[in-house]
C-alpha cells in the first residue's frame, strides 16, 4: 500500500483523538436543593444558598470578592469551567448593575485569584488577575441584561498559554501577555465568583482537559519525520 501524507497526517489525527479524552471532575445542578461539595469564602459567605434549583448570592454591591470553591478540587494544568449565570436585581437604584462569574487560581490565605465574570453595568465579560496585572481584557457584549440567564465559560491551558472566553455566541481568545496578565495563579481553588452582588449560578461543569503524555509528543515527532522523508523523496523523484 502506497503511504500518503494524507494518510500520515490522518493516523497522527486519530492517535491524537485517542488520548485527547476530556475528564469530566465536577458538576451541579443544584436540583438536590443543597450546597453540598461547595465552601464559601470571603465577605459575606453567609449570603450564599440554595432555591429553586440553583446557588444564589445576594446582599449589595460591595468591590470586595466573595466566592465559591468546589470542594477538594485543584485547578487543572487545561481546564474548562462554564455556568449559567445571571444578575437577578438592580444595585444602588441602576437597572444594570451586576457581576457574576468564575474564579480558578485561588489561593485562600492571600486572595490571590484570576477571575472571568459578567458586568451587566458596563456590558462585557472581563478577564484579570489579582495580583493585578495590566489591566483588564474584555469580551464586549452589547446588551447584557439584569434578568437574563447568558452561558459564561472559560477554558485555560497552562501549558500552552491559551485562554478563550465565551458568553453565548461571543467569544474571544487570549495568548502571550494577555494570557499572562489574566493568569498569574497556578493551583489553587476553583469555582464562581460574585461581588456580594444579587446573582443567579447553575448548571456548572468543570472538565479537566488532556495535556498530551511523552509517548503523544513522541508519536507527534515520528509522523512530522516521516512526513519529512515523504516529502524528501517527493522532491528527488
Amino acid at each position: 500500500m502506497k503511504i500518503s501524507v494524507r494518510h500520515i497526517f490522518a493516523a497522527l489525527a486519530l492517535g491524537a483523538a485517542a488520548t485527547a479524552q476530556s475528564a469530566p471532575l465536577f458538576s451541579d445542578n443544584f436540583d438536590d436543593g443543597d450546597a453540598a461539595g461547595w465552601t464559601f469564602h470571603g465577605i459575606n459567605q453567609s449570603s450564599w444558598n440554595v432555591a429553586g434549583g440553583q446557588l444564589l448570592h445576594g446582599g449589595g454591591y460591595t468591590g470586595q470578592a466573595s466566592y465559591a470553591l468546589i470542594d477538594g478540587v485543584v485547578t487543572p494544568q487545561h481546564f474548562s469551567l462554564e455556568a449559567d449565570v445571571r444578575v437577578n436585581a438592580n444595585q444602588f437604584g441602576r437597572p444594570d448593575w451586576g457581576h457574576v462569574g468564575l474564579i480558578w487560581g485561588v489561593n485562600t490565605t492571600s486572595g490571590n485569584f484570576n477571575t472571568a465574570y459578567l458586568r451587566t453595568h458596563w456590558d462585557h465579560v472581563t478577564n484579570w488577575s489579582v495580583p493585578y496585572g495590566s489591566g483588564e481584557r474584555l469580551l464586549s457584549t452589547p446588551g447584557t441584561n439584569n434578568g437574563s440567564t447568558y452561558h459564561l465559560a472559560v477554558s485555560v491551558n497552562y501549558d500552552t498559554q491559551t485562554m478563550s472566553v465565551s458568553l453565548d455566541s461571543q467569544s474571544i481568545t487570549f495568548t502571550g501577555a494577555d494570557f499572562a496578565a489574566i493568569n498569574q495563579n497556578t493551583g489553587g481553588g476553583i469555582g464562581l465568583i460574585s461581588w456580594s452582588d444579587d446573582v443567579t449560578y447553575d448548571n456548572i461543569v468543570l472538565n479537566a482537559l488532556p495535556v498530551p503524555e511523552p509517548e503523544t509528543y513522541a508519536l507527534l515527532l515520528a509522523g512530522l519525520g516521516l512526513v519529512g522523508g515523504v516529502a524528501r523523496r517527493r522532491a528527488r523523484s
